[in-house]
């Protein structure tokens, strides 16, 4: 039987709650960014694992035949090792363009083929509203380019900088995404 605990995380994430999301960030965030940082990762990786696993959960959590076999940490974090050992994966057999990276994220709780189109069509139209520095940055970071090439071609001055870069241009993708009515008729 499910906790009161997990279910409030769930239910919370169903709801697009922010404080229970908050909340989740606080009590978990550290857990992954562990794992990540001692399998070869950093803040910034453990921050996007952290942000997709929370997606993949909310996929699963809003489907009605969903029930939680385990504590709320432990599915949070099988979700998230399995997201980074497919992106480490990902990166010794080879680069992922764009499209693919969209594509894997989309299909990966079997979202219906209308519903992942759909969410394709609404990132791909929120990546073109990006400035042509960011949307440079980050088609060169879909693509698994080094942040030292980045950089170079970029003409940043420090790898740090790029890295803040990227970050931010990510971080303005979301936002763009999240604040399209489109987002939360697919979320729901």
């Amino acid at each position: 039987m499910i906790s009161k605990t997990e279910q409030y995380y769930l239910d919370g994430l169903v709801r697009g709650d922010s404080n229970v999301i908050r909340e989740i960030y606080a009590r978990y965030y550290k857990a992954i960014l562990h794992f990540i940082e001692t399998n070869s990762g950093n803040a910034e990786d453990a921050k996007d694992i952290f942000q997709e696993g929370l997606m993949l959960v909310f996929q699963k959590a809003k489907n009605k035949d969903f029930e939680l076999s385990s504590t709320f940490l432990t599915f949070l974090f099988s979700v998230c090792r399995n997201i980074w050992f497919n992106r480490i994966r990902k990166k010794s057999f080879g680069e992922v363009t764009l499209s693919e990276e969209i594509t894997s994220t989309l299909t990966e709780d079997k979202v219906s083929e209308i519903e992942a189109n759909e969410r394709e069509v609404l990132f791909r139209n929120k990546f073109l509203l990006l400035g042509v520095d960011c949307q440079q940055v980050l088609s060169m970071y879909f693509q698994k380019i080094k942040m030292e090439e980045i950089m170079e071609k970029m003409q940043f001055s420090s790898i740090s900088y790029t890295k803040k870069r990227k970050f931010q241009c990510k971080e303005k993708l979301v936002q763009l995404i999240e604040n399209d009515s489109i987002y939360h008729e697919l979320k729901n």
